[in-house]
């Protein structure tokens, strides 16, 4: 009988102490939190609005497969961000400048392009040439999601989620280790923040789900946190990629220098308008077309599966750019 008792404790002695490591891997996550928390005041900011310029690429529109997306100059960006409401808007402002009009997003841009973006809860729009919403059912989930990856917002929702984990990642380039915080919000989305040894939010990496790419990684790297007042500060300069792919390399997406940015603002919740309120999300789908033996027109890609193993993507508008990719 025993002996009996010492193989029972010895062997629900594991699984206490993974529970244990779980419960103290929480605990450390939590305290993190609390001190990302208080470094740039995410629970006194209840909304932020921020302008800067830059630059901003048309994701999935590169000249060539293995190409970066093609640069478009920001004449004006500001993104608005109630994070109770789960709502946002970002309005910006794009021009062709000193860029060549390789790949698509329609260039050239003739003069500037006004975009007006929004999302609300469940719902998202944009508004057309003459200031009126159109519905976008399909984007309300991923832009929601975005909110949750600034840095106020990404420590709003980690502090929220049940499943908040803490590890160390150093990187051998700079000599730097840095606390890394990961979590799943809104169900599904898994992300990561790393924090520097001032407890600042310094890159945030997650996935988002494209037709063409499937489960695309995004990161965004915040830096030149500065203070705006009441405790809370907001980084200064953001650089991000959408798309990024081992055997391709880094895509960029945007980069934005700000030049203004304040907590707290007046009027930052979006209502949202009738005519979008009752809007059915669909599908996404990459529309594909077989063209001969072996060969498709995918979601403007040209594919094929040749040598085996392997697949070839091209543009149509420019054949002789192409590249070579492994076929999962």
């Amino acid at each position: 009988m025993r002996n009996r008792l010492a193989l029972l404790l010895l062997g629900t002695a594991p699984i206490a102490f993974a529970s244990m490591l779980g419960t103290a891997a929480a605990q450390d996550a939590r305290t993190l939190l609390q001190a990302a928390d208080r470094a740039i005041g995410a629970s006194t900011a209840n909304s932020i609005q921020y302008s800067g310029t830059g630059w901003m690429r048309p994701v999935g529109q590169s000249f060539a497969a293995n190409g970066d997306w093609p640069r478009l100059d920001l004449k004006s960006y500001t993104n608005t961000i109630d994070y109770g409401s789960r709502s946002g808007k970002e309005e910006y402002v794009q021009v062709q400048g000193n860029n060549r009009p390789l790949g698509g997003g329609f260039q050239p841009i003739v003069g500037q392009r006004h975009t007006t973006e929004f999302v609300s809860g469940n719902s998202a729009w944009t508004l057309n040439a003459q200031g009126q919403a159109n519905p976008q059912p399909n984007a309300a989930e991923v832009r929601q999601f975005m909110l949750w990856t600034s840095p106020h917002g990404f420590i709003k929702a980690a502090e929220q989620a049940a499943d908040a984990s803490i590890t160390e990642r150093h990187f051998v380039r700079t000599g730097r280790t840095l606390k890394v915080i990961g979590f799943t919000t809104m169900g599904k989305y898994r992300v990561t923040g790393e924090f520097n040894d001032q407890d600042l939010l310094e890159r945030v990496v997650t996935w988002v789900p494209n037709p063409m790419m499937g489960d695309m990684q995004v990161e965004i790297r915040y830096s030149d946190y500065r203070d705006l007042g009441n405790g809370v500060k907001f980084p200064f300069h953001i650089h991000a990629h959408q798309g990024d792919h081992p055997l391709i390399g880094g895509r960029n997406w945007l980069d934005l220098t700000i030049t203004e940015a304040k907590a707290n603002v007046p009027s930052a919740a979006q209502a949202v308008p009738d005519n979008v309120r009752n809007a059915i999300a669909r599908p996404a789908q990459a529309p594909s077309q077989p063209l001969g033996n072996g060969v498709w027109l995918i979601g403007g890609w040209v594919i094929a599966r040749r040598p085996p193993g392997m697949v070839r993507l091209s543009r149509p508008r420019a054949s002789a750019t192409s590249a070579w990719a492994v076929s999962s």
